[in-house]
Protein backbone atom coordinates (compact mmCIF):
# COMPACT_ATOMS: atom_id res chain seq x y z
CA UNK A 1 0.00 0.00 0.00
CA UNK A 2 1.65 3.52 -0.88
CA UNK A 3 1.80 6.43 1.77
CA UNK A 4 -1.25 7.91 2.61
CA UNK A 5 -2.23 11.76 1.66
CA UNK A 6 0.45 13.39 3.64
CA UNK A 7 3.94 12.66 5.87
CA UNK A 8 4.08 13.36 9.31
CA UNK A 9 5.57 16.95 10.72
CA UNK A 10 5.54 18.25 7.25
CA UNK A 11 4.94 21.35 8.90
CA UNK A 12 8.13 21.32 11.69
CA UNK A 13 6.94 24.62 13.65
CA UNK A 14 4.00 24.73 15.00
CA UNK A 15 2.66 26.24 18.09
CA UNK A 16 -0.64 26.16 20.40
CA UNK A 17 -1.86 27.37 23.67
CA UNK A 18 -0.18 25.54 26.64
CA UNK A 19 -1.69 24.43 29.94
CA UNK A 20 -1.27 27.53 31.48
CA UNK A 21 -2.63 29.17 28.95
CA UNK A 22 0.57 30.93 27.14
CA UNK A 23 1.70 30.14 23.67
CA UNK A 24 4.17 27.51 23.30
CA UNK A 25 6.26 27.25 20.00
CA UNK A 26 8.14 24.29 18.81
CA UNK A 27 11.29 24.12 16.80
CA UNK A 28 13.62 21.41 14.87
CA UNK A 29 15.46 20.87 18.54
CA UNK A 30 11.90 20.17 20.20
CA UNK A 31 10.95 17.76 17.88
CA UNK A 32 13.86 16.13 17.31
CA UNK A 33 13.90 15.33 21.12
CA UNK A 34 10.11 14.28 20.97
CA UNK A 35 10.95 11.87 18.21
CA UNK A 36 14.42 10.76 20.46
CA UNK A 37 12.11 9.77 23.23
CA UNK A 38 9.63 8.63 21.02
CA UNK A 39 11.89 5.67 19.72
CA UNK A 40 13.42 5.38 23.82
CA UNK A 41 11.09 6.88 26.33
CA UNK A 42 13.89 6.20 28.84
CA UNK A 43 17.18 7.18 27.34
CA UNK A 44 19.26 8.82 29.45
CA UNK A 45 19.86 12.48 28.73
CA UNK A 46 23.67 12.01 27.81
CA UNK A 47 22.47 9.65 25.32
CA UNK A 48 19.67 11.99 23.93
CA UNK A 49 22.38 14.70 24.14
CA UNK A 50 25.35 12.71 22.26
CA UNK A 51 22.70 12.20 19.04
CA UNK A 52 21.52 15.62 18.66
CA UNK A 53 25.09 16.83 19.40
CA UNK A 54 23.59 19.28 21.99
CA UNK A 55 24.44 19.26 25.68
CA UNK A 56 22.43 17.16 27.85
CA UNK A 57 21.72 19.59 30.15
CA UNK A 58 20.14 21.88 27.38
CA UNK A 59 18.34 18.52 26.23
CA UNK A 60 16.88 18.34 29.76
CA UNK A 61 15.98 21.72 29.79
CA UNK A 62 14.00 22.10 26.63
CA UNK A 63 12.72 18.97 27.68
CA UNK A 64 10.90 20.63 31.60
CA UNK A 65 9.56 22.91 29.37
CA UNK A 66 7.73 21.10 27.17
CA UNK A 67 6.70 18.70 30.21
CA UNK A 68 5.94 21.13 32.37
CA UNK A 69 2.72 23.10 30.34
CA UNK A 70 1.79 19.48 29.20
CA UNK A 71 2.65 19.59 25.78
CA UNK A 72 4.43 16.15 25.93
CA UNK A 73 5.00 13.64 28.48
CA UNK A 74 6.33 10.14 28.89
CA UNK A 75 3.74 7.61 30.01
CA UNK A 76 3.69 3.24 30.37
CA UNK A 77 0.54 0.71 30.00
CA UNK A 78 -0.06 -2.09 29.61
CA UNK A 79 0.01 -2.98 26.22
CA UNK A 80 -3.43 -3.53 24.17
CA UNK A 81 -1.11 -6.27 21.92
CA UNK A 82 -1.03 -8.80 24.72
CA UNK A 83 -3.45 -10.95 26.13
CA UNK A 84 -3.13 -10.67 30.04
CA UNK A 85 -5.93 -8.17 29.71
CA UNK A 86 -9.42 -7.56 27.72
CA UNK A 87 -9.45 -4.59 26.04
CA UNK A 88 -13.22 -3.01 23.98
CA UNK A 89 -14.25 -0.07 22.36
CA UNK A 90 -17.41 1.67 24.31
CA UNK A 91 -20.31 3.53 22.08
CA UNK A 92 -21.65 5.57 24.83
CA UNK A 93 -24.80 7.28 24.51
CA UNK A 94 -25.69 9.97 26.47
CA UNK A 95 -28.46 12.64 27.75
CA UNK A 96 -26.86 16.04 26.22
CA UNK A 97 -27.20 18.09 29.16
CA UNK A 98 -25.24 15.51 30.74
CA UNK A 99 -22.33 14.99 28.69
CA UNK A 100 -19.90 17.03 30.50
CA UNK A 101 -20.89 15.58 33.79
CA UNK A 102 -20.15 12.44 32.41
CA UNK A 103 -17.09 12.65 30.98
CA UNK A 104 -15.80 13.92 34.34
CA UNK A 105 -16.81 10.88 36.15
CA UNK A 106 -15.38 8.46 33.14
CA UNK A 107 -12.42 10.74 33.03
CA UNK A 108 -11.37 9.76 37.07
CA UNK A 109 -12.31 6.54 36.56
CA UNK A 110 -9.12 4.33 36.17
CA UNK A 111 -10.17 1.46 34.10
CA UNK A 112 -11.07 3.99 31.21
CA UNK A 113 -7.96 4.40 28.89
CA UNK A 114 -9.25 7.36 26.57
CA UNK A 115 -12.50 9.07 25.69
CA UNK A 116 -13.44 11.07 23.03
CA UNK A 117 -16.50 13.12 22.08
CA UNK A 118 -17.78 12.12 18.12
CA UNK A 119 -19.39 12.94 15.65
CA UNK A 120 -21.88 10.87 14.27
CA UNK A 121 -24.57 7.93 15.70
CA UNK A 122 -22.39 7.87 19.04
CA UNK A 123 -22.13 10.64 21.65
CA UNK A 124 -18.69 9.21 23.14
CA UNK A 125 -16.12 6.41 22.41
CA UNK A 126 -14.46 5.14 25.37
CA UNK A 127 -11.43 2.61 25.47
CA UNK A 128 -11.55 0.32 28.39
CA UNK A 129 -9.38 -2.41 30.25
CA UNK A 130 -10.54 -5.06 32.07
CA UNK A 131 -8.96 -8.69 33.15
CA UNK A 132 -11.09 -10.71 31.24
CA UNK A 133 -14.58 -10.55 29.41
CA UNK A 134 -16.54 -11.75 32.86
CA UNK A 135 -15.04 -8.59 34.53
CA UNK A 136 -15.49 -6.43 30.84
CA UNK A 137 -19.31 -7.27 31.09
CA UNK A 138 -19.63 -6.38 34.88
CA UNK A 139 -17.98 -2.86 34.31
CA UNK A 140 -19.40 -1.86 31.48
CA UNK A 141 -23.53 -2.94 33.28
CA UNK A 142 -22.52 -1.88 37.18
CA UNK A 143 -20.03 1.22 36.23
CA UNK A 144 -20.40 2.85 32.66
CA UNK A 145 -24.13 2.29 32.61
CA UNK A 146 -24.99 3.37 35.68
CA UNK A 147 -23.24 7.22 35.54
CA UNK A 148 -25.86 9.84 35.79
CA UNK A 149 -26.60 10.42 32.14
CA UNK A 150 -25.47 7.35 30.62
CA UNK A 151 -28.65 5.86 28.06
CA UNK A 152 -26.94 3.22 27.17
CA UNK A 153 -23.30 1.75 25.83
CA UNK A 154 -22.38 -0.57 23.09
CA UNK A 155 -19.56 -2.90 23.68
CA UNK A 156 -16.84 -3.90 21.04
CA UNK A 157 -14.01 -6.57 22.64
CA UNK A 158 -10.82 -6.36 20.67
CA UNK A 159 -9.36 -9.27 19.81
CA UNK A 160 -6.16 -7.55 17.96
CA UNK A 161 -4.69 -4.16 17.97
CA UNK A 162 -1.99 -4.39 14.39
CA UNK A 163 -1.10 -0.99 15.42
CA UNK A 164 -1.07 1.32 18.43
CA UNK A 165 -0.01 5.18 19.11
CA UNK A 166 3.31 3.58 20.90
CA UNK A 167 4.63 2.76 17.33
CA UNK A 168 4.18 6.20 15.92
CA UNK A 169 6.86 8.43 14.89
CA UNK A 170 7.98 11.94 14.08
CA UNK A 171 9.92 12.25 11.52
CA UNK A 172 12.88 14.38 12.63
CA UNK A 173 15.79 12.23 13.09
CA UNK A 174 17.81 10.70 10.26
CA UNK A 175 18.34 7.10 10.21
CA UNK A 176 22.42 6.91 12.15
CA UNK A 177 20.43 8.83 14.99
CA UNK A 178 17.39 6.56 14.98
CA UNK A 179 19.67 3.24 14.94
CA UNK A 180 21.75 5.08 18.15
CA UNK A 181 18.97 5.10 19.89
CA UNK A 182 17.43 1.96 19.18
CA UNK A 183 21.05 0.14 20.95
CA UNK A 184 20.17 1.74 24.60
CA UNK A 185 17.91 -0.60 26.55
CA UNK A 186 18.54 0.18 30.34
CA UNK A 187 16.90 -3.39 30.99
CA UNK A 188 18.60 -5.50 28.52
CA UNK A 189 18.85 -9.03 29.70
CA UNK A 190 21.95 -11.26 29.70
CA UNK A 191 22.34 -13.46 26.43
CA UNK A 192 20.19 -16.43 26.27
CA UNK A 193 17.85 -15.16 28.97
CA UNK A 194 14.40 -16.20 28.03
CA UNK A 195 11.45 -13.95 28.12
CA UNK A 196 8.36 -16.50 29.72
CA UNK A 197 4.77 -15.49 29.56
CA UNK A 198 4.09 -15.86 33.30
CA UNK A 199 1.18 -13.98 34.59
CA UNK A 200 2.09 -10.80 35.94
CA UNK A 201 3.17 -10.56 39.71
CA UNK A 202 2.19 -7.68 42.01
CA UNK A 203 5.54 -5.73 41.58
CA UNK A 204 4.69 -5.62 37.86
CA UNK A 205 1.68 -4.47 38.44
CA UNK A 206 2.54 -1.47 40.53
CA UNK A 207 5.58 -1.02 37.99
CA UNK A 208 2.60 -0.28 35.11
CA UNK A 209 0.79 1.46 37.76
CA UNK A 210 3.62 3.98 38.54
CA UNK A 211 4.80 4.66 34.86
CA UNK A 212 1.07 5.62 34.03
CA UNK A 213 1.80 8.61 35.83
CA UNK A 214 5.68 9.46 34.62
CA UNK A 215 7.41 7.19 32.65
CA UNK A 216 10.99 8.56 33.04
CA UNK A 217 10.56 7.94 36.51
CA UNK A 218 14.28 7.37 37.71
CA UNK A 219 14.81 3.81 38.34
CA UNK A 220 15.85 4.43 42.34
CA UNK A 221 12.38 6.55 42.57
CA UNK A 222 10.36 3.80 40.88
CA UNK A 223 12.15 0.96 42.98
CA UNK A 224 10.50 3.52 45.99
CA UNK A 225 7.82 3.72 44.78
CA UNK A 226 6.76 0.26 43.99
CA UNK A 227 8.70 -0.29 47.40
CA UNK A 228 11.17 -3.05 45.74
CA UNK A 229 14.56 -3.09 45.63
CA UNK A 230 16.67 -1.21 42.90
CA UNK A 231 17.24 -4.45 41.21
CA UNK A 232 14.06 -5.93 42.01
CA UNK A 233 12.77 -3.28 39.84
CA UNK A 234 15.35 -3.29 37.35
CA UNK A 235 14.68 -7.30 36.61
CA UNK A 236 10.61 -6.83 36.97
CA UNK A 237 10.82 -3.98 34.30
CA UNK A 238 13.16 -5.78 32.10
CA UNK A 239 10.03 -8.54 32.02
CA UNK A 240 7.33 -5.93 30.83
CA UNK A 241 9.16 -4.29 28.54
CA UNK A 242 11.55 -7.83 26.53
CA UNK A 243 7.86 -9.49 26.92
CA UNK A 244 6.44 -6.52 25.03
CA UNK A 245 3.55 -6.41 27.66
CA UNK A 246 4.54 -2.93 29.05
CA UNK A 247 4.37 -0.27 26.61
CA UNK A 248 6.07 3.03 27.21
CA UNK A 249 5.00 6.18 25.10
CA UNK A 250 6.18 9.38 24.15
CA UNK A 251 3.21 11.89 22.87
CA UNK A 252 3.37 15.33 21.99
CA UNK A 253 -0.08 17.12 21.97
CA UNK A 254 -2.02 16.74 18.55
CA UNK A 255 -1.95 20.37 17.85
CA UNK A 256 1.49 20.64 18.19
CA UNK A 257 2.41 17.77 15.59
CA UNK A 258 0.76 19.59 12.35
CA UNK A 259 -2.18 16.83 12.35
CA UNK A 260 -4.97 19.02 14.08
CA UNK A 261 -8.11 16.69 12.99
CA UNK A 262 -8.49 13.39 14.40
CA UNK A 263 -11.00 10.93 12.73
CA UNK A 264 -12.42 7.18 13.28
CA UNK A 265 -13.22 4.67 10.88
CA UNK A 266 -15.60 1.64 11.35
CA UNK A 267 -14.88 -0.80 8.81
CA UNK A 268 -15.45 -4.45 7.80
CA UNK A 269 -13.52 -6.60 5.70
CA UNK A 270 -13.76 -10.74 5.54
CA UNK A 271 -11.91 -12.47 7.97
CA UNK A 272 -9.50 -14.51 5.12
CA UNK A 273 -8.31 -10.75 4.69
CA UNK A 274 -7.70 -9.18 7.65
CA UNK A 275 -4.12 -9.90 8.86
CA UNK A 276 -2.96 -8.87 4.83
CA UNK A 277 -5.49 -5.76 5.68
CA UNK A 278 -3.58 -4.79 8.77
CA UNK A 279 -0.56 -5.29 7.48
CA UNK A 280 -1.18 -2.90 4.62
CA UNK A 281 -2.94 -0.45 7.24
CA UNK A 282 0.01 0.04 8.83
CA UNK A 283 1.72 2.12 5.74
CA UNK A 284 -0.33 4.67 6.77
CA UNK A 285 1.38 7.94 8.22
CA UNK A 286 -1.80 9.04 9.19
CA UNK A 287 -2.48 5.81 11.21
CA UNK A 288 -2.38 5.88 14.95
CA UNK A 289 -4.41 3.53 16.30
CA UNK A 290 -5.91 0.35 14.87
CA UNK A 291 -8.02 -2.55 16.27
CA UNK A 292 -9.97 -5.77 15.31
CA UNK A 293 -13.17 -6.16 17.05
CA UNK A 294 -15.86 -8.25 17.53
CA UNK A 295 -18.93 -6.85 16.48
CA UNK A 296 -20.73 -5.37 13.49
CA UNK A 297 -17.15 -3.81 12.44
CA UNK A 298 -14.11 -5.64 12.57
CA UNK A 299 -11.84 -2.80 12.45
CA UNK A 300 -11.35 0.58 13.83
CA UNK A 301 -9.37 3.06 12.26
CA UNK A 302 -7.74 5.76 14.69
CA UNK A 303 -6.23 8.57 12.42
CA UNK A 304 -4.88 12.31 12.53
CA UNK A 305 -5.39 14.51 9.65
CA UNK A 306 -4.68 17.66 8.72
CA UNK A 307 -7.81 19.31 7.26
CA UNK A 308 -11.49 18.06 7.53
CA UNK A 309 -11.38 17.66 4.01
CA UNK A 310 -9.14 15.00 4.69
CA UNK A 311 -11.40 12.59 5.91
CA UNK A 312 -13.06 11.99 2.66
CA UNK A 313 -9.74 12.14 1.05
CA UNK A 314 -8.09 9.16 3.12
CA UNK A 315 -11.23 7.34 3.00
CA UNK A 316 -11.12 7.15 -0.62
CA UNK A 317 -7.43 6.44 -0.54
CA UNK A 318 -7.78 3.54 1.64
CA UNK A 319 -11.05 2.15 -0.88
CA UNK A 320 -9.09 2.60 -3.88
CA UNK A 321 -5.91 0.65 -2.39
CA UNK A 322 -7.39 -1.68 -0.54
CA UNK A 323 -10.57 -2.55 -2.65
CA UNK A 324 -9.24 -5.79 -3.73
CA UNK A 325 -9.34 -6.84 -0.07
CA UNK A 326 -12.59 -6.44 -0.01
CA UNK A 327 -12.73 -3.12 2.62
CA UNK A 328 -15.22 -1.22 3.54
CA UNK A 329 -15.86 1.62 5.53
CA UNK A 330 -18.78 1.69 6.53
CA UNK A 331 -19.19 4.88 9.04
CA UNK A 332 -16.88 7.39 10.19
CA UNK A 333 -16.40 9.66 12.64
CA UNK A 334 -15.03 13.47 13.49
CA UNK A 335 -13.41 13.55 17.24
CA UNK A 336 -14.76 16.50 18.28
CA UNK A 337 -12.62 16.59 21.67
CA UNK A 338 -10.25 14.57 23.16
CA UNK A 339 -11.34 14.03 26.99
CA UNK A 340 -8.39 11.67 28.25
CA UNK A 341 -5.65 9.81 26.34
CA UNK A 342 -4.09 6.59 27.46
CA UNK A 343 -4.73 7.96 31.25
CA UNK A 344 -3.69 11.27 30.58
CA UNK A 345 -6.86 14.05 31.68
CA UNK A 346 -6.58 16.75 28.14
CA UNK A 347 -7.41 20.10 27.73
CA UNK A 348 -9.18 21.35 25.02
CA UNK A 349 -5.83 22.32 23.09
CA UNK A 350 -4.99 18.50 23.67
CA UNK A 351 -2.47 19.31 26.43
CA UNK A 352 -1.82 17.12 29.82
CA UNK A 353 -3.34 18.51 32.99
CA UNK A 354 -3.16 15.55 34.62
CA UNK A 355 -2.92 11.87 34.88
CA UNK A 356 -5.36 9.05 35.85
CA UNK A 357 -3.17 6.26 35.90
CA UNK A 358 -4.36 2.80 34.02
CA UNK A 359 -5.41 0.22 37.26
CA UNK A 360 -7.69 -2.62 36.08
CA UNK A 361 -6.76 -3.74 39.92
CA UNK A 362 -8.13 -0.81 41.99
Amino acid sequence: MTAGIGHPMETQGSGAPGAGGGAIGLDELDLSIVHALQIQPRAPWTLVGSVLEIDPVTAARRWARLRDVGAAWVDGYLSPAQEDMTWAQLEIAVNGARLMDVVRTLCDDAGVLSLKQTSGSRDLVALVQARDVDTLAEYVSERVCRVPGVQGARVHVITATPFEGSQWRLRSLDAGQRERLRQFDETRPAPGTPVTAEPLRPVERRIAVALGTDGRMPLAALAREVDASVATTRRALGRLLNSGRLALRCNLARPLTGWPVSAMYFASVPAEHLDATATALRTLPELRFCTMTAGPHNLFLDVWLRTLHDVHALEAHISRELGHLRLRVEERAVILRTFKHVGRVLDRHGHSVRSVPINTWK
